[in-house]
């Protein structure tokens, strides 16, 4: 009986080693891990417009800028990742700082106008640290196409978006 008394014990014994080594894994495990979450925590972005139109603009003029303004309504700094557009006419510009809760910043577009003649639609895909994680804006307008200096007036030919515009070179 001391026999089986001494194994038991040995083994309950064992039993209390392991849970304890398992508790010290799990504690580390969350003292490491938990500033990395820390640092994954969500806010939320608040953008003043998701679409600005442009209206009507001359190629002749340059290129075309809009501002979009928006503001960290989250209780953690925002974080801007990436600024993707729909096509390389449009270029994106953002902080690429955190914006602290409660603050305001700016996301300027440029449209490169030229040989883009029509109306045109693109897009901006915004990625950051919110849920959804993506947010999209739009920019649209019409370009009035320049007419090769022929004329003091521009065309006001209407194009419709990837129509080929053609015009004849006299040497």
């Amino acid at each position: 009986s001391y026999f089986c008394e001494r194994d038991i014990s040995d083994s309950l014994n064992k039993q209390i080693a392991m849970t304890r080594k398992i508790a010290l894994i799990a504690g580390l495990f969350v003292f490491i891990f938990m500033p990395m979450q820390a640092a994954r925590k969500l806010t939320k972005i608040s953008f003043d417009k998701l679409t600005y139109d442009f209206g009507t603009i001359y190629e002749k003029d340059g290129n075309a800028t809009c501002t979009f303004r928006f503001v960290n309504e989250g209780k953690t700094p925002l974080v801007i990742l990436r600024a993707q557009a729909s096509c390389g006419c449009t270029v994106p510009s953002y902080p690429e700082y955190p914006i602290a809760p409660g603050d305001t910043a700016e996301m300027k577009v440029e449209y490169r106008t030229r040989h883009r003649p029509g109306e045109f639609s693109k897009y901006i895909f915004v990625y950051s640290n919110t849920k959804p994680d993506r947010t999209t804006l739009q920019i649209k307008g019409v370009v009035i196409p320049d007419n090769g200096g022929n004329s003091t007036k521009p065309s006001t030919r209407n194009y419709r978006s990837g129509e080929l515009r053609t015009r004849t070179v006299s040497e």
